[in-house]
């Protein structure tokens, strides 16, 4: 008879008559099942009606909204940075009326 490798080390050889080595026999006699935990459910810090996104602590629709928010703040940051650099109409009207003197 030939000799086999352990299907599940693929190191030590088999006897006859056996599925697994010895090795492997042994560390399963060991193992222990390691017991399942369940994740707790993290609240939305925000609305506390819906379980936050994994890695954040806010719900989907309260990360939505923070998102949009903050579009809306870039986007009013840029109209104020704009309006600052074009000069007001009243000193547009002002600067024609000098002229015309």
């Amino acid at each position: 008879m030939a000799l086999r490798k352990c299907p599940k080390c693929e190191l030590n050889y088999l006897r006859p008559g056996e599925t697994i080595c010895h090795v492997c026999a042994s560390a399963m006699k060991r193992k222990k099942p390691v017991p399942v935990e369940e994740e707790e459910v993290v609240m939305c810090s925000n609305c506390g009606e819906a379980p936050a996104v994994k890695g954040h602590d806010l719900c989907e629709e309260c990360l939505r909204e923070q998102k949009r928010e903050a579009e809306l703040e870039l986007m009013a940051d840029k109209l104020r940075a704009d309006e600052a650099d074009m000069p007001i109409e009243e000193d547009i009207e002002d600067e024609e009326e000098n002229d015309e003197e």
